[in-house]
């Protein structure tokens, strides 16, 4: 399935385009090989290896059973490194970072097909939902979105961060701040992003066992620094 080293730029600037994702911190891994990203992420940028994890996206993406076993494997192995990182800092600790987002982006280019990537992309970016309008400077670019729109979507996106963070967002909630969010673009610029999205996918919602969630929350976690 190894698609090059073509595949790997193009994954580059669509997965990493404002900066340096690393996967962050998890503190136990004993039971990392049922390890699922958990449904409270919904909403949050993370590395897309990590929504490998999920049964509902493994489904969508028809992985085959060695496909599975070596996101597991791989979220594991990157995760172990970035344990090596935490308190540290330096030239050193940002090349490493970029290392690790460079091997997650080789695995998936050397271990899916062009149709499982695209389809990838689109459901991080459906995860990911508005916020990825400004998270990710060539999506801003390609929607062509003006400097007040981008304002007006930063406060809006910051309000419901306020809401979220206060434990009051709902699916309700959610639903008027997408379409306060959709109602700054054109119709065409609505087009576009329904482009980006690609065909609508349904999050199905995961169990978490007791004892994995704070775990959970923190392997999700995904840091950003700027180039």
């Amino acid at each position: 399935m190894r698609q090059g080293k073509g595949r790997i730029v193009l994954l580059g600037i669509l997965w990493m385009g404002f900066g340096a994702a690393t996967l962050l911190h998890a503190q136990n891994l004993s039971h990392a090989g049922d390890w699922c990203l958990p449904d409270d992420r919904l909403g949050i940028r993370t590395a897309p290896l990590l929504l490998l994890s999920r049964p509902d996206v493994q489904v969508d993406l028809r992985l085959e059973r060695a496909q599975i076993l070596g996101t597991q494997n791989t979220i594991n192995e990157l995760t172990r490194r970035a344990l090596t990182l935490r308190g540290k800092t330096g030239a050193a600790v940002v090349a490493e970072r970029r290392a690790i987002d460079e091997a997650q982006l080789e695995w998936l280019s050397n271990n899916l097909t062009g149709n499982q990537l695209e389809r990838l992309r689109q459901i991080e970016l459906q995860w990911e939902g508005v916020p990825a309008m400004l998270s990710r400077p060539m999506v801003a670019r390609y929607l062509k979105l003006t400097p007040e729109q981008q304002q007006a979507l930063a406060r809006i996106i910051a309000e419901r961060n306020r809401l979220r963070a206060q434990g009051r967002s709902a699916p309700q909630t959610e639903q008027t701040f997408h379409r306060k969010a959709l109602s700054v673009l054109s119709n065409s610029q609505q087009q576009l992003w329904v482009n980006l999205l690609g065909t609508p996918f349904r999050f199905a919602a995961t169990t978490v066992p007791p004892g994995k969630r704070d775990v959970s929350a923190q392997r999700a976690g995904y840091t950003q620094e700027q180039r």
